[in-house]
């Protein structure tokens, strides 16, 4: 079933599950009673189990434990939430129970089955026999993602020993992994238990590298480089030249990829990967050798853009090969003639892909072409970009020499500036920040491979445009609040092209010097007491603005309604850009004002795990939809949403630019920036994943990978969507899927801005 835009809205309401006034059951605040029996594999009872439980939100540190009794019963007195339970006893293995759940209305209590733990010791000694201190060594079970808090580390002592405590009894694998600094490190993967295991290790290696020209003479230094393949810590390689060959040093053994670099002329190099096992303590010896590349040149062809004129006396690149892996691969560069024309001098196969730039630095931007469907069809170039020029000026005609283009700064004696855009068709960019005149809309028409000129922006001064911001009541004056004035088409992105902001006097009053005469917003958000989203027409000198009410909207946040959820992140998106943001207490309940007679989604996120390795929220949640009336008390009661599907969204990017986000049902793409927006205010976000989430907030997002989760999901239709930030607009991604069972359904997308994706502009 697929949705027209006038029915989005009910795809939007319908999911969204708007809140209805029905008399809300309150719980009191009482402890619970968790009552635990620890029993062994035959079920029977374990005296002296230590159990902590401790809060489940990361971070807490509320926790309650207690020691069982002869009979193997503990109770602990806990007030009602979500915990994650640790039970530990000599000879047993540790057992953490993530799923600890205290309703406000009944006792819990379950057996908790511990398994019998045995020793896994060892020696760790060199190829001599002789035993070797200080080696840290860390032992953990397989499956790893099984595993929620490892074994603590342990380090071998003067006789090499070493020991680890609570490791399970059963028939299962173990993975253990020895390092000391000098030594090759160690990995081994053994069946459990073991009484015995010998560890040996050895000193690091070295590898001598030898890179051979077409005539198989030695190239001086040996021109390489390696790359350790194996699944041990990287160690700083350590390189040194000798003669005709490079010699790394220090490394440890393992399989190594190898390689070597050869020019056969200038602006033509090629390169040929292979692979090398180092073995431990030894001076291994690799020759990457270019003896037998065919040469293939000259190879000749014609550049032309997409309108079919020469690409005259530029640099084209011939690429050849694979881009990784064993193998080999190159480059080679020409220049064109007059007609385009180019000689290519050195080939050993026929390119994959051409590159055209002005110059050998490629800064006056790069083009791609793809072979030719005819052996003697030209090569046709693109660069997916096109260029806009404009100067801007004053009114008396000087060139203004400092300006800003959407924020960003430009200083131009002659008050030039290119702007770059990713598809043909309108964009629109603001220039501001010029020093008595006001902001200038830029409006112009751009087309891929073309440098195109605008007319020039002449500045004006612009008009005052002063106001006085009121209460809800009409009168009472707001002191000190922070008046917005935004563009029309810029109210619910990121901050593109930055509000002009003032603040209101004792009075109420405020002005705005310099104001543009085309239709502009007015916003402000006086959190707590109200917001203001009025229309400035260009005739407008003066205006009154008066709040519209916050609503004070409150509820508990609760698996299954009676188990409340301890520090979970509220956020409300509405209409206008307005957003207010709030966290659950311990009883789960959140307070929270919102701006009145607007649309709002509020979205909800549980924090992760309460343990040492990273997990996900134990719960996930569904947007919800409101629109409360000014001055109200609504009340909306959040539980964790019930379904057994999951979907991950992997993009091959960072998450800088990148965000997924799924609606339910086939909704199509938007068609224009208004309506993405709406679809971001009520789509589901994902989860916290553990390869995408920083708990120090050290990684920047470039370097996070754009893997998205969505768990706890109903069965049914859904729609994914990915956005992609550009300076100009977005770019949407769109699969419509059908989760039909409970396994794990696995959507990989490229890029939107690289392949597939369909511009929005801005």
């Amino acid at each position: 079933m697929r949705w027209s835009w006038v029915g989005l809205l009910a795809v939007v309401l319908a999911c969204a599950e708007a809140p209805r006034p029905v008399v809300v059951k309150r719980w009191p605040l009482e402890e619970r009673t968790l009552t635990v029996r620890a029993v062994d594999a035959l079920g029977q009872p374990i005296p002296g189990v230590t159990l902590r439980a401790l809060r489940a939100d990361r971070g807490s540190k509320v926790s309650r434990s207690g020691i069982t009794d002869v009979n193997g019963t503990v109770q602990l007195h806990l007030m009602p939430g979500w915990y994650v339970a640790q039970a530990e006893a000599p000879g047993f293995v540790g057992v953490i129970r993530t799923d600890v759940r205290i309703a406000f209305d009944t006792q819990a209590r379950w057996d908790l089955s511990m398994s019998r733990a045995v020793p896994f010791e060892g020696r760790v000694a060199d190829m001599k026999g002789q035993p070797i201190e200080g080696v840290r060594l860390r032992l953990e079970t397989l499956p790893l993602e099984d595993i929620l808090e490892p074994l603590p580390e342990t380090v071998s002592d003067a006789q090499g020993r070493f020991r680890f405590d609570g490791v399970p009894a059963g028939d299962g694998w173990l993975q253990l992994r020895a390092e000391k600094e000098g030594w090759s490190p160690v990995l081994l993967r053994r069946r459990a238990p073991q009484p015995e295991l010998g560890v040996m290790m050895w000193g690091l290696s070295s590898l001598q590298v030898r890179v051979l020209d077409p005539q198989g003479r030695p190239l001086p230094g040996g021109p390489a480089s390696i790359e350790g393949m194996g699944e041990l810590r990287d160690i700083p390689l350590s390189r040194k030249e000798i003669p005709d060959a490079s010699l790394f040093e220090k490394i440890p053994a393992e399989l190594y990829r190898v390689t070597g670099r050869y020019e056969p002329m200038p602006g033509c190099e090629w390169q040929r990967t292979i692979e090398s096992q180092v073995l431990p303590g030894t001076r291994a010896e690799a020759t990457v050798s270019f003896e037998d590349v065919p040469n293939g040149g000259p190879w000749r062809g014609r550049a032309v853009d997409l309108k079919g004129r020469p690409l005259a006396h530029g640099l084209v690149t011939a690429w050849m090969g694979g881009t990784d892996g064993v193998g080999l691969s190159g480059r080679c560069m020409a220049r064109t003639d007059a007609d385009g024309s180019f000689a290519i001098p050195f080939v050993f196969q026929a390119p994959s892909m051409l590159t055209w730039s002005v110059n050998d630095s490629r800064t006056g931007g790069e083009m791609e072409a793809r072979p030719p469907s005819a052996a003697d069809a030209p090569w046709v170039f693109s660069s997916g970009s096109g260029v806009l020029k404009g100067r801007v000026l004053r009114p008396d005609g000087r060139a203004a020499w400092f300006f800003e283009i959407d924020g960003h700064a430009v200083a131009n004696p002659r008050g030039e500036y290119t702007q770059y855009i990713s598809a043909s068709g309108p964009v629109q960019w603001v220039i501001g920040n010029v020093h008595g005149f006001a902001p200038a809309l830029v409006r112009a028409e751009g087309r891929l491979d073309e440098t195109l000129t605008v007319p020039d922006v002449l500045l004006e001064e612009g008009r005052t445009v002063r106001g006085r911001l009121v209460a809800a009541d009409g009168w009472t004056n707001v002191a000190g609040q922070e008046v917005e004035l935004r563009e029309v088409f810029d109210l619910e992105v990121r901050g593109r092209h930055g509000p002009r902001t003032t603040v209101t006097d004792e009075d109420g009053r405020f002005r705005f010097e310099h104001v543009a005469s085309r239709p502009q917003m007015i916003r402000v958000h006086a959190k707590g007491r109200g917001t203001v989203l009025q229309p400035l027409h260009p005739e407008d000198g003066s205006v009154k603005l008066r709040l519209v009410a916050d609503a004070e909207l409150q509820g508990r946040v609760t698996e299954g309604g009676t188990v409340p959820l301890a520090e979970v992140g509220l956020e409300a998106r509405c209409e206008g850009g307005f957003k207010v943001e709030s966290r659950t207490d311990a009883a789960g309940h959140y307070l929270m004002p919102v701006p009145g007679d607007r649309e709002c989604f509020v979205h909800a996120r549980a924090s992760p795990l309460n343990v040492s390795t990273l997990q996900p929220p134990p719960v996930a949640f569904s947007p919800r939809r409101i629109r409360p009336t000014p001055a109200s008390h609504p009340t909306l009661d959040i539980e964790a949403r019930q379904g057994p599907g999951t979907l991950r969204v992997q993009v091959e990017a960072s998450r800088e630019f990148v965000t997924a986000f799924i609606l339910p049902g086939d909704v199509p793409l938007p068609g224009s920036a208004q309506a993405l927006d709406v679809l971001l205010r009520a789509g589901m976000r994902p989860e916290l994943e553990a390869d995408a989430w920083d708990p120090d907030g050290g990684t920047p997002s470039f370097m996070v990978p754009a893997h998205f989760r969505f768990g706890h999901l109903p069965l049914g239709q859904y729609t994914v969507f990915v956005r992609d930030e550009l300076d100009d607009g977005d770019s949407i991604s769109r699969m419509p899927l059908v989760l039909d069972d409970a396994q794990v359904h696995t959507v990989t997308l490229d890029r939107p801005a690289y392949r597939g994706g369909t511009y929005i502009p801005r």
